[in-house]
């Protein structure tokens, strides 16, 4: 009995320090509640690094093959959005204080993966957000999308029973076969069609006339990336799709010091529309001689990986008619009065008999001959060689073609140029 009442008291005597210390382990407890709970931030504590990632809210989807939509929100203390593909600024603009920034970016290639970059900057100039992200694209679905109305004349078959004209085998033998050993598809930097597309956040220009059809103003939203080609011609198609427009120039020129466009003559159509700038029997001009719409017949590196092209062609032609432009064309700056000149408009088309298929031709060349027999081409300029026109490389940031498997060097002289024929010429 007295051990236990002994070993009682022991234990109440050790006791009484843990009861002291008990309001201190509480009061560490719950300042390690505070630490590390998600919920709770204590007033006055320090903010992290400026070097801290923040986290990203850039998204991105593919809703074709072709093209990508960006979404993001604009950071406090952003001035300027930077949009880059795989390392390349692809736009540059203003933040609108909008919040919420969704970007199209088109020109890409099916079963591709990129990298997007969304840099917001500050006024001095120093980035206060860098986010990226992957994005793949689907194969390509269907057809590639072709431009203007399914009425066009550029997207109209020939007629099985279409007339061909009287003069057909004098200008096939002196505009056509005769400057055939040198025929090609242009797709480099100097003659091909460069293409760009804006989006909705793509800076709005006003674009100086410097040369023809200066009496009317033209504003137009034109991406950062946009470059016209390095040919004596500098050529630029700009195609909004959300307003359905295309801008074309001729001797495009952009000053970086003055962040400007020029254009020696400037144009805007309907990429749904007819495909010329007015429609016969009116005259008009043109980013191109004839006075079409300056894609209309171009190739696309898309529609030879697919294997079909479903619109007529664009050719350029040495020998060319002086004064007579032939419908659809509404303009020509045609050189020869001699009636084998061919004149700007007229349609060409590689006898449907010619067997394409039986020719011992690359992949790429026999999807050319088959639209020259199924749509035909359209004399659209003046130019020093006889060919088809192409988009350009440059303004993509990669090389289609070579995806494509068309070669740099895409020479057509293995063509059965005397065995085409010219369709019924009508002057307009």
């Amino acid at each position: 009995m007295a051990s236990s009442q002994r070993a009682r008291a022991s234990l109440a005597r050790g006791a009484i320090p843990w009861r002291r210390q008990l309001p201190a382990v509480l009061l560490f407890g719950a300042a390690l509640a505070l630490w590390f709970s998600p919920s709770i931030r204590l007033t006055g504590a320090s903010s992290p690094p400026r070097d801290t990632p923040a986290l990203t809210a850039l998204a991105a989807q593919a809703p074709n093959s072709w093209s990508a939509r960006l979404q993001t929100v604009e950071p406090a203390g952003a001035v300027r959005i930077q949009i880059l593909r795989d390392g390349r600024v692809i736009d540059d603009f203003p933040v609108r204080g909008a919040g919420q920034l969704v970007y199209d970016d088109y020109l890409l290639w099916p079963a591709t993966t990129y990298q997007y970059e969304v840099r917001a900057i500050d006024r001095a100039g120093k980035p206060v957000q860098d986010e990226s992200v992957d994005l793949t694209t689907p194969p390509q679905l269907g057809t590639f999308p072709r431009l203007y109305a399914p009425d066009s004349f550029w997207n109209r078959p020939i007629d099985a029973d279409a007339a061909v004209d009287a003069d057909s085998a004098a200008i096939v033998s002196r505009a056509l076969a005769h400057y055939g050993a040198g025929a090609s598809l242009a797709t480099g930097d100097d003659w091909g069609r460069p293409i760009a597309y804006a989006s909705t956040f793509s800076l709005r220009y006003p674009v100086r006339c410097t040369k023809f059809d200066c009496n009317t103003s033209v504003v137009f939203r034109i991406p950062r990336y946009a470059r016209p080609n390095s040919g004596s011609d500098h050529h630029l198609v700009v195609i909004d799709p959300n307003s359905n427009e295309e801008l074309d120039m001729w001797l495009a020129e952009y000053a970086a010091k003055t962040d400007t466009w020029s254009s020696g003559g400037r144009y805007v159509t309907a990429v749904n529309g007819w495909g010329a700038m007015c429609a016969a029997p009116y005259r008009c001009n043109g980013a191109v001689a004839a006075g079409f719409a300056a894609l209309g017949g171009i190739v696309r590196p898309e529609e030879i990986a697919q294997g079909h092209i479903d619109h007529a062609l664009f050719i350029t032609a040495p020998f060319t008619r002086k004064g007579f432009a032939a419908c659809p064309a509404t303009h020509t700056d045609g050189i020869s009065e001699d009636r084998a000149a061919i004149p700007e408009g007229a349609r060409i088309q590689l006898d449907p008999a010619f067997n394409i298929d039986a020719q011992p031709w690359p992949r790429w060349e026999k999807i050319i001959a088959h639209a020259f027999q199924t749509y035909g081409g359209y004399v659209g300029d003046t130019g020093g060689t006889l060919g088809l026109l192409g988009e350009a490389r440059l303004d993509r940031g990669y090389d289609a073609w070579s995806l494509a498997g068309v070669p740099p060097v895409s020479a057509l002289a293995s063509l059965p140029w005397s065995q085409f024929r010219v369709l019924q010429l009508a002057r307009c």
